[in-house]
């Protein structure tokens, strides 16, 4: 697994329950407004994505209702709930406080300590 998937799979939760802020939307629904929102550049595909959003159902931040639509076929539709809401806004909080930090490390240049006579002290 590559260092991009890496990452990717530490912010899954963060985008579904972000996708599913302003609206309910289900499984497919997500992967396209995922895709357009990236530009195409963070897609997830379902093997990823439905146990992620069975494990947020589980842990009480998503419920879901199903919608017939043709048939005998039903649509899931995922909803975030208050709990979902308030783990969304901590997840928020905590990724943009560790993107910070790793930002300090990959940016600090440690100044040499230089005396007057222009010489490494």
């Amino acid at each position: 697994m590559g260092i991009k998937d890496n990452l990717k799979r530490g912010t899954i939760e963060m985008i579904l329950l972000h996708l599913l802020e302003q609206e309910d939307k289900y499984g497919y629904q997500l992967s396209q407004d995922l895709e357009k929102q990236s530009e195409g550049d963070y897609q997830l595909n379902e093997a990823t994505m439905y146990p992620t959003l069975y494990r947020l159902k589980k842990n009480g931040y998503l419920d879901e209702r199903k919608v017939q639509v043709v048939g005998k076929r039903f649509r899931v539709y995922y909803h975030l709930t208050e709990a979902g809401k308030q783990h969304l806004e901590e997840t928020k909080r905590e990724y943009y406080s560790v993107c910070a930090s790793v930002e300090k490390v990959l940016s600090y240049q440690e100044r040499a300590s230089v005396t007057p006579s222009g010489t490494e002290g």
